[in-house]
């Protein structure tokens, strides 16, 4: 080293603990999750998790308010029967941030030979979050003494106050010894000053979530059971258990291979009325194993009266890294808006409100493991994970799992609805039938009419009351049908009207500044050719928004009614009320009517078709320079044909099988939601008709829909 050179060196200001202790982890129940997973690294077989003198106390605030607020006394006491720690532990490890040694030794000591979770080294500061101080009394076995550690976050809030520049550092704690037997080991972490006021709901919460900490799936040899006190509310040494799966309507479970890398993957078997398995290679985050269980209904109405006493609710997925759970840790809350949804299983209910799977309607366990999926990482917080690649592709192939399950709930409600059906005509059949035996029997037996009268009366009013409530059920579901499509016409609305809106701002500005140029020049003869221009270019724009908003406005029409309409018409029409979104973003659309005809169908169907593959098209074509869209259109014997092409970024081949899948998206950084393809291929089946994705019309770039419908003669014109 040069003499004029000088060395600097890396330090860090009291106000460092703040940041990864009580900001960092944000959710009290991630925090006592964090010292309960330092016990399992113990290897511990037995933590108690003891709360004390938890009801709170009324004081005053600085408005003269009367408040509640926790009690001095109370205590949160976490106990474990651990290895424990020595001084040199406590010392270079536990007051550590940061420290690797779990990195350098993943693995706890024999026999257990446990996985550590507790890898980052900041978990320790998850008491931070719960209380101003804390005792740690522990000692491993062969010791004869118990060390105890004093920690108080309030010196550290002190010196951070000084005006003095104070290290983190610089800041002691005190310690001591006190005698104890020496095959005892643990160690115990006494939080006392604590910051939140704790209820009998708060706690139970816990208790249910901590009994998630292991896999049900992983059998551990010792075990790992937590148990949770609270006697002042009754809590007296709770066990915490995992989630039960009684009552699940169907479960499934698949593996993966890493010697033949493969993946197992869920998908409904549409032949068989099953859900299925079948393999594709291994995902970018590596193998995966995957239980799921899924309760209908009537699953759901049994498990929740066994199990509402014992705070067990059904709450989604929940992933676990050899056999521990990661995040989230604190998924279950009575308010639904303060629920965590890292996975977007709950976020897509506004796609879809009548086929879709929520979390209250699964139980899912994913497992992952350090050596098979190292790019899955925990982020600091413990609220979610890295967000990466690898991490983005492990939450769309578990979307994919779940598509399965809701093409299954949907072939079930229309297999109810087709047994419905069958029931009362088979009602109707057999009351007419008794009613009718009645009768001929009266007739052949005329001495048996007084006995039998009252029986063909009640017969009849029985079929007249099978009847009616057969055309109550018809009226129902014929509302039902209505307000789906009322609802998937909406959704097909949507991302037309974000476009529409962007270019209707473009098309406004024009009609302003043509209209101020007439308010700010308006009489003058020498500009005359100018305020024609302007005129024309204001009816011109003024034109084509009528057009749009009479487009937009026939979207609150529920009629459901087939009409003959005149393709060429119709297109033309749909692709006029897009004109304004082609403009502002430089599309040129192209429509190519080979043959004039008139097919039979409902017009909002046939609108919601062109209107998806549209927007799709516009959120392809974001990145072109040169934008096309092309319909075409053209009789082929019986069948009625539409290729929809554009030269966009396209769909790879081993993605067109997945893109009509309810909630599938490539598009999703361009705002897409995996409903529109969804609602093309379902309006398409219910006119008769079927789409595939071929190869695109132009070359390499883009996509082309291929469309057919059924076509009767008498339709061509």
């Amino acid at each position: 080293m040069s003499s004029n050179e000088e060395i600097l060196k890396w330090r860090f200001d009291i106000s460092t603990f703040r940041l990864i202790g009580r900001e960092l982890i944000t959710d009290r129940i991630t925090a006592l999750f964090e010292l309960v997973k330092n016990s399992y690294d113990a290897n511990a077989k037995r933590v108690n998790v003891i709360f004390k003198n938890i009801t709170p106390i009324s004081i005053m605030d600085r408005n003269g308010n009367i408040i509640a607020a926790p009690n001095p006394d109370c205590r949160i006491i976490i106990q474990d029967n651990g290895y424990g720690m020595s001084f040199e532990d406590i010392r270079d490890k536990w007051m550590v941030i940061g420290t690797a040694s779990k990195r350098k030794k993943p693995y706890s000591p024999e026999p257990y030979n446990r996985r550590c979770v507790g890898e980052k080294g900041i978990g320790r500061f998850a008491v931070d979050k719960l209380g101003d101080k804390v005792n740690i009394i522990t000692k491993k076995e062969g010791e004869n003494q118990w060390l105890n550690v004093e920690v108080d976050w309030r010196k550290y809030i002190k010196e951070e106050d000084s005006d003095e520049i104070k290290l983190f550092t610089d800041v002691e704690n005190k310690f001591k010894y006190e005698i104890g037997e020496i095959n005892a080991s643990g160690t115990t972490l006494n939080i006392s000053n604590i910051r939140d006021i704790w209820t009998k709901q708060d706690i139970l919460r816990f208790s249910k979530e901590a009994g998630k900490i292991v896999s049900p799936y992983i059998r551990l040899n010792p075990e790992f059971n937590i148990f949770v006190t609270a006697e002042e509310v009754g809590i007296v040494e709770e066990l915490a258990k995992p989630e039960k799966v009684d009552f699940a309507t169907l479960e499934c479970s698949i593996l993966f291979d890493k010697v033949n890398n493969k993946q197992q993957s869920l998908y409904f078997n549409s032949k068989k009325k099953v859900i299925d398995i079948k393999e594709t290679p291994l995902k970018s985050f590596g193998g995966i194993t995957f239980k799921l269980y899924y309760f209908d209904e009537s699953a759901r109405k049994s498990y929740n009266r066994v199990y509402r006493s014992e705070n067990n609710k059904i709450d989604g997925v929940k992933i676990y890294r050899d056999g521990i759970i990661t995040t989230p840790f604190a998924e279950a809350e009575a308010d639904q808006n303060k629920k965590r949804d890292i996975l977007g299983i709950d976020k897509r209910l506004w796609q879809d409100l009548f086929n879709k799977v929520s979390t209250r309607e699964i139980i899912g366990i994913v497992d992952i493991s350090k050596k098979e999926n190292p790019s899955i990482i925990d982020s600091t917080n413990r609220q979610d994970f890295i967000d990466n690649q690898e991490y983005r592709d492990l939450k769309e192939f578990i979307i994919e799992q779940l598509v399965a399950i809701e093409q299954f709930k949907i072939f079930k409600r229309e297999l109810r609805k087709a047994n419905v059906k069958s029931e009362f005509e088979r009602a109707k059949q057999e009351t007419d039938l008794f009613t009718e035996s009645l009768e001929l029997l009266i007739k052949e037996n005329p001495s048996l009419e007084p006995v039998l009268k009252t029986a063909v009366e009640q017969a009849k009013k029985t079929s007249t009351s099978v009847k009616k409530a057969e055309k109550v059920y018809q009226e129902a579901e014929k509302e039902f049908i209505r307000k789906e499509n009322i609802y998937l016409s909406l959704m097909s609305l949507q991302q037309y009207a974000a476009n529409l809106a962007h270019a209707v701002r473009t098309s406004l500005s024009k009609v302003k500044g043509g209209a101020e140029f007439f308010y700010k020049r308006y009489p003058n003869p020498s500009l005359d050719e100018y305020f024609r221009k302007y005129s024309q270019r204001i009816y011109s724009e003024m034109k084509t928004l009528n057009k749009v908003i009479d487009f937009m406005l026939s979207y609150a029409k529920s009629d459901l009614e087939f009409e003959d309409l005149e393709m060429n018409k119709l297109l033309e029409e749909i692709f006029m009320s897009n004109e304004v979104t082609f403009d502002t973003e430089g599309i040129l659309p192209i429509i190519e009517i080979r043959d004039k005809f008139v097919i039979h169908c409902n017009k909002q169907f046939f609108v919601d078709i062109l209107q998806n593959l549209i927007a799709n098209s516009v959120k392809a074509l974001k990145q072109n320079s040169n934008k096309i869209i092309k319909c075409s259109t053209y009789i082929e014997a019986d069948r009625f044909i539409i290729f929809f092409s554009d030269n966009g970024s396209g769909i790879p081949i081993d993605k067109r099988d997945k893109v009509m899948e309810l909630y599938y998206t490539t598009t999703a950084d361009e705002g897409g939601a995996g409903l529109g393809l969804y609602i093309v291929k379902t309006r398409i089946e219910s006119l008769k008709g079927s789409i595939s994705i071929i190869d695109s019309e132009f070359d390499n770039a883009g996509t082309t829909f291929k469309i057919e419908f059924p076509l009767r003669k008498e339709q061509k014109i």
